[in-house]
């Protein structure tokens, strides 16, 4: 049973228009103003984004050798070696001239890096490049607490930025230079 409506009939209502919709609203601006304004942000966004990106790329060293020091137990029969291993990894990565540091020049190193934030030039410093290697000097685990807690420090607030390739390829140059000075001399 379906009842069909019709529509009234009456006098009143037959004048009545039906409402006419509006048409949709567009969500894109009209004026070129809010076009230019979107554009910047948009630039400006996209700076944002490469620089953090450019920030954390060139600092995802710094996360590994926290992830490496942070497990380190005091009591961890090669304490000593494997700081030293840590912070010597690091400073090669940050220039591969620094692979042959050791003792003295090597803690020097680590403080012209730290611009006074922690310190290596002390006793207990000295100490510890010393027990690597002469097996007779041993540090106690407070000694040991105090160095992984001032490596931390250091790798997390030293400043230094990694230049590495250009270290490589400064020296290559300066090899190549190098062997042509010598060669000229061996066909004179």
């Amino acid at each position: 049973m379906s009842i069909e409506h019709s529509p009234p009939s009456t006098y009143i209502l037959r004048e009545l228009h039906d409402v006419t919709v509006p048409g949709s609203v567009s969500w894109v601006p009209q004026t070129i103003g809010w076009k230019i304004v979107l554009a910047v942000l948009i630039v400006i966004a996209g700076y944002v984004c490469y620089r953090w990106l450019q920030r954390w790329w060139h600092n995802r060293y710094r996360a590994e050798a926290i992830a490496a020091l942070n497990p380190l137990s005091v009591e961890y029969p090669q304490f000593e070696d494997a700081l030293f291993s840590v912070l010597k990894i690091v400073l090669v990565y940050l220039d591969p001239a620094n692979a042959k540091l050791f003792s003295t020049p090597f803690l020097q190193k680590l403080d012209g890096l730290s611009k006074g934030r922690c310190s290596f030039n002390d006793e207990l410093s000295h100490k510890w490049v010393e027990s690597l290697v002469n097996p007779a000097i041993v540090l106690d685990d407070g000694e040991r607490e105090v160095l992984r807690q001032r490596a931390l420090l250091w790798v997390k607030t030293h400043q230094g930025k990694p230049i590495k390739s250009a270290s490589v390829s400064l020296r290559f140059a300066k090899q190549s230079s190098a062997g042509k000075g010598q060669g000229d001399n061996h066909h004179v």
